[in-house]
């Protein structure tokens, strides 16, 4: 939309990235910001302490509205299988969760 911000959350590490500033950019006066997950901006660092974080991260991990972003789940010991799966076949995926626990606590 018209005056929009966009967060760049993800990591390019040193891969150069192409982002076109033409067309709707400029006319839609859009604002592009970079976000980092571990560390909080300056202003807000007197108010979101470690502490304050993560209570605020497990009750939001507690919200059963989380689990439909889930799509699927497999155990650590089948990633090899389920990438080969999920890269060529990414329809519908938007999270499948990877169980790290012990294979004998997971099947």
């Amino acid at each position: 939309g018209f005056e929009a911000t966009v967060v760049e959350a993800s990591w390019f590490g040193n891969q150069p990235v192409s982002l076109p500033l033409g067309e709707d950019f400029h006319a839609k006066r859009l604002n592009i910001r970079s976000s980092q997950v571990g560390n909080i901006a300056t202003v807000q660092r007197s108010r979101w302490n470690y502490r304050r974080r993560m209570a605020t991260v497990m009750e939001l991990l507690d919200d059963p509205a989380l689990d439909g972003l889930i799509s699927g789940e497999s155990p650590f010991i089948d990633l090899p299988k389920i990438m080969s799966e999920l890269s060529q076949n990414p329809s519908g995926i938007l999270c499948h969760r990877i169980d790290y626990r012990p294979v004998e606590l997971v099947r």
